[in-house]
């Protein structure tokens, strides 16, 4: 057998394959103990043509303060403080393997969150409040027609929201969200980037360029609350706002003081499988 094709020096990994609104995860039970995959092992496994292909990858963990951990990296390998939609698949996938109820604690980044699984394909995750960094004129704005900066958000992670006058193609939204997501203003983090369109009161659509992948992806959960905060802050919105992204609509539920805040959205299993990797 040729070297390449051999697996002899292959670990072997049992894996999830899930999606939230199309941000898709890897997830990993990670009960049995031991490491997990390392940054470069995570790259191979999250690269779309010669991995399984991911936004990122999750583990599963036991905790002694809530029902489960978790762990998430993104597609580059690089650990994350939180990743909403991802933390969705994951309350999903622990409730089915009998981890934690249909509503539960997970800890991760070292705070603790609650989530509820609301039927076979919905899944509701409490975020913490939040934090507006910086508003309006003062971030930096792409060049796309109408392009109002609206806020700069943390929300689990950074993201500045922009609102524009006519959805940008992928083009656009490739060139202006790393543009974004890299601008000295964002750094030493950087920011996740989302172009916002007012569609009607309560309602928007969103694009978002996140870093660690990189890229635009189909959908994101934290992208969303902060959108949500961002059109609530400028456009005096009042709960819930859904939010549609490529991959589907997301739901953000808040109190009037933004102190009890829920996102709320479809989450999916496509496949379980096997793989392997080269042992380092």
């Amino acid at each position: 057998m040729p070297q390449n094709l051999s697996l002899k020096h292959h670990e072997h990994i049992h894996f999830y394959k899930m999606h939230g609104a199309g941000n898709d995860f890897i997830l990993l039970d990670g009960r049995s103990g031991g490491p997990g995959p390392g940054r470069e092992q995570i790259r191979r496994l999250c690269a779309r043509r010669v991995g399984i292909g991911a936004d990122g990858l999750m583990r599963l963990l036991p905790s002694a303060r809530a029902d489960f951990a978790l762990e998430y990296y993104n597609a580059d390998g690089s650990p994350a403080e939180m990743c909403a939609n991802g933390a969705r698949c994951a309350v999903a996938l622990a409730h089915a393997l009998g981890m934690a109820p249909a509503s539960c604690s997970f800890e991760i980044g070292g705070q603790t969150y609650r989530g509820e699984v609301m039927g076979e394909d919905r899944v509701k995750l409490w975020m913490p409040s939040p934090t507006i960094v910086a508003t309006g004129e003062g971030l930096p704005r792409p060049e796309l027609p109408g392009a109002v900066p609206l806020a700069w958000i943390i929300a689990g992670v950074p993201h500045v929201v922009v609102a524009v006058d006519e959805e940008p193609d992928a083009g656009a939204v490739e060139r202006w969200g790393r543009y974004l997501r890299r601008h000295p203003q964002f750094q030493p983090q950087g920011a996740n980037a989302n172009f916002v369109r007012r569609m009607e009161q309560g309602y928007l659509r969103a694009r978002v360029y996140e870093r660690g992948v990189e890229a635009e992806t189909l959908a994101c959960g934290t992208g969303a609350v902060a959108c949500a905060r961002a059109a609530a802050l400028v456009w005096e919105w009042e709960s819930p706002v859904r939010v549609e992204m490529p991959g589907g609509v997301l739901e953000v539920a808040f109190d009037r003081e933004w102190r009890e805040v829920a996102l709320i959205g479809p989450v999916a299993r496509v496949y379980v499988g096997e793989a392997s990797l080269p042992v380092p």
